[in-house]
């Protein structure tokens, strides 16, 4: 009875689970059929799970002259993503095994120094002449990841992974004679893969969907990420389809406005979608090497 009852409720759960996925998959279902889609049919009947009217032409119409500018938008945003991840998954992981290394002194001043900056900040402006009058990183390459090198929480986050870390395993390699370097690197990260494949992640997540730093940072077209060409794209389209600019020199411009917001939304969204079951299996294998037996 007890087994039957189990089976039921692993039932019930998969049930609910797939519910739940199919609810998440459906804007995007919408969003591949709007972009396949004719901007009229869209406009007169509105969206469908099926295209109305399949065609090409919205991709068409944004790879007709922009097709190199994007692809270079595309490797730019990739170039970013891997370094800016490399660099803030170091700087947040250091700064995690400071501030819960047994001994140090200043750990809860640095802690509190952290958690300081998720409770106030100067604002936006003053963010601004910070980073480009005296970081002077306006248009460069490092204005693009640099900002983001350190969040807060990720690093709380990592640093309760590195504390759920048995101190006997330090306290033998100190008497071995290892340094905080190398017990940073040799016994810290391979044991705390959990936390850092998940910050991974996360940073991963926040440097490829980013295009606010490009937009407070950057006006050289050759910095442009893929979410921020789009955004460019989009103001321009949308300039375009009103009524100050449907006519130009006696043509009449009728760019495709919906279609084109889907179509970008997958242009952005689709390279992520295509990795993450991946990037998910290195993160349950990451749990597995990451445990610890006592």
């Amino acid at each position: 009875m007890q087994t039957t009852e189990n089976k039921g409720l692993v039932i019930f759960f998969y049930v609910c689970i797939a519910v739940f996925s199919v609810i998440c998959l459906v804007p995007f279902v919408l969003a591949v059929s709007g972009s396949l889609s004719t901007e009229s049919r869209i406009a007169a009947e509105g969206y469908s799970f099926w295209p109305r009217g399949f065609t090409f032409e919205t991709y068409q119409f944004l790879f007709g002259s922009k097709a190199e500018q994007i692809l270079r938008a595309y490797a730019m945003s990739l170039f970013v993503t891997v370094l800016g991840t490399l660099t803030a998954v170091l700087v947040t992981t250091a700064y995690a095994y400071v501030i819960s290394v047994k001994g140090f002194r200043l750990k809860n001043f640095f802690a509190f120094f952290a958690y300081f900056t998720m409770l106030f900040s100067g604002g936006t402006l003053p963010w601004y002449l910070l980073s480009t009058k005296y970081y002077h990183l306006g248009d460069t390459l490092l204005g693009l990841f640099i900002p983001y090198v350190l969040s807060v929480f990720l690093m709380f986050l990592m640093a309760n992974y590195f504390r759920s870390i048995p101190h006997e395993i330090v306290e033998s390699a100190q008497i071995d004679g290892a340094g905080h370097l190398r017990i940073f690197f040799s016994i810290m990260i391979p044991l705390g893969r959990v936390g850092l494949v998940t910050i991974s992640l996360f940073y991963a997540l926040q440097f490829w969907n980013d295009f606010y730093l490009p937009l407070m940072l950057v006006t050289d077209q050759e910095l442009y990420t893929i979410q921020y060409l789009m955004y460019n794209m989009m103001a321009n389209i949308q300039f375009l389809a009103s009524g100050n600019a449907a006519q130009v020199g006696g043509a009449i411009i009728a760019p495709p406005l919906e279609t084109a917001k889907m179509a970008m939304t997958c242009l952005t969204v689709l390279p992520i979608a295509i990795l993450y079951p991946f990037l998910q299996g290195f993160f349950v294998k990451g749990i597995i090497v990451g445990s610890v037996k006592g």
